[in-house]
């Protein structure tokens, strides 16, 4: 059996905390399937803000679990990697295995020489623009990209939870430069899908009906937080059309904003509320205690989820579809993740396109008027989600890892491009160097030729200069000769010169 380390976040779902995040359901994704095949497990978690009903918790609580060590760390004791160092130490793992963000960053940058395994949880960039979106700013996407950057620097093998996303984080993987000779043949990431474990929830108290709606009210659940990928405008506009036609719809809602993530979508969706002519048929119970979370599910008729058509959407995935599938709640949701997908293609729950409001209310309308159909698509979802998407099969690719955990094939090896950029910065000062001189030589040419042209041309200059002159002094040559000729034509023609004529005749003189 081999000793893992495993970083993630907590709450996890045996804590029954009042909030619980789908950090903590990934992270115990992860652990439960190693502890279960007997493997030695030391979890450290970092305690997700506000989760917790005892706010004054020391920064850092060890204590065993029935069969795992377990390690709940406040985030800034988290953060201090001699904290963490001091646990690896004490329990001297063979491998690494790490969930979520931050708890990956915090791996990789341990400053260890073990196999490293990091899931990297949706994809940071993709999140990155939704929450720049929902805030308007783009500042802190460098914040997003130094994390997921230094993650698949270092990491020796990734988890994705989507195909789509696995893709996405090869191409970033060739961008800095670890797509090279040594890993050729290497398989680096593998998809592992949101899981759910393979027991049935309790219904245990009555939660909604015969308090909030009736009996035969047609209700709908949204259960989690308000995330930047929700269409919330989508969602408010259907559901009013559909309560304008059958009032008995009504939406029920547990969980609410996400500190320090997306602080707006949910404030604006209760203003919409508030505004509305069918404000009482909207419950909103904001976060409850997690136990309590699933009697929900038990009492609704359907789960709702809504998202945009966006990257983070598309790369990613929804746990919450998959708690309504291990209830047996039937599930209606945009067509556009992986995970959605996969429920039309089975034909395990309901679709509708994104940003359809006629599409959404039609459906939703349908649902109301035929609840066995819908109910029996529930038990089918169930059925299929318990058998396919369970932890111990999600989870296969990293419990044979782990039997056999080693460095990725670049180990050591990598030159990324970042690294080389010196060299390449050489290469090019050595080449402008020799083509400086060339240059300098060619310009120097140039000059000496430059010269001779401009005195070439002051030559040719002169030339004409004098070309000039003498064709004025020819001009008054010729001139001078037509009146020399003038002259002594006029001359012949006078007495005396005939008189000369005749005597230089006569005599031959």
């Amino acid at each position: 059996m081999t000793k893992i380390m495993i970083f993630g976040n907590s709450p996890l779902p045996f804590e029954n905390e009042k909030k619980l995040s789908a950090l903590g359901k990934r992270t115990w994704q992860f652990t439960k399937p190693l502890i279960d095949d007997g493997h030695e497990v030391c979890l450290v978690c970092m305690r997700v803000k506000d989760a917790y009903e005892q706010r004054e918790l020391p920064d850092l609580l060890k204590k065993w679990e029935e069969n795992f060590l377990f390690y709940s760390l406040s985030e800034e004791e988290f953060r201090k990697q001699k904290s963490l160092l001091n646990i690896y130490n004490d329990f001297s793992p063979d491998c690494i295995v790490s969930t979520n963000t931050l708890p990956c960053y915090q791996a990789v940058n341990l400053g260890v020489e073990k196999p490293l395994w990091a899931d990297l949880h949706g994809h940071a960039m993709a999140e990155a623009q939704a929450k720049a979106a929902i805030d308007k700013s783009d500042e802190f996407l460098y914040n997003y990209w130094n994390q997921e950057k230094n993650i698949i620097e270092k990491a020796d093998v990734f988890s994705c939870i989507s195909t789509p996303q696995l893709l996405a984080t090869i191409g970033e993987l060739g961008t800095i430069g670890r797509l090279n000779r040594f890993t050729n043949e290497y398989e680096f990431g593998h998809v592992i899908q949101e899981g759910i474990i393979n027991e049935d929830f309790l219904h245990d108290k009555k939660v909604v009906r015969g308090k909030f709606v009736e009996e035969d009210d047609f209700v709908i659940l949204w259960s989690g937080g308000y995330n930047t990928w929700c269409d919330i405008d989508t969602l408010f506009k259907a559901l009013i059309k559909a309560m304008d036609i059958n009032d008995k719809i009504k939406f029920v809602s547990t969980g609410g904003e996400i500190k320090g993530q997306d602080e707006k979508t949910y404030p604006h969706f209760l203003n919409l509320i508030r505004n509305s002519k069918f404000s009482q048929n909207f419950i909103m119970k904001g976060w409850i205690p997690t136990e309590d979370v699933k009697n929900y599910y038990f009492e609704a008729d359907i789960g709702i989820n809504i998202d945009k058509n966006i990257y983070e959407v598309m790369l990613g995935s929804k746990m919450r579809i998959l708690d309504w599938l291990r209830a047996g709640l039937p599930v209606l949701t945009t067509k556009v993740c992986e995970l959605s997908k996969m429920i039309d293609r089975e034909n395990i729950g309901f679709t509708f396109k994104p940003k359809d409001v006629e599409g959404l209310k039609q459906k939703i309308l349908w649902m109301a008027s035929n609840r066995e159909k819908v109910k029996k698509m529930g038990i089918k979802g169930k059925k299929y989600a318990l058998k396919n998407l369970n932890y111990n099969v999600t989870t296969e690719p990293l419990k044979e890892w782990v039997k056999n955990p080693a460095f990725a094939p670049d180990k050591g090896k990598i030159k990324r491009f970042d690294k080389e950029k010196d060299v390449h910065i050489s290469y090019l000062e050595k080449l402008t160097k020799e083509r400086h001189d060339e240059v300098l030589k060619a310009h120097e040419d140039l000059k000496k030729a430059h010269k001779e042209i401009k005195n070439v041309q002051k030559y040719v200059k002169t030339l004409k200069e004098v070309i000039k002159t003498r064709d004025r002094e020819l001009e008054e040559t010729r001139v001078r000769i037509k009146e020399l000729e003038a002259f002594l034509d006029k001359i012949q023609k006078t007495i005396p010169y005939k008189i000369y004529a005749f005597i230089k005749k006569f005599f031959k003189i």
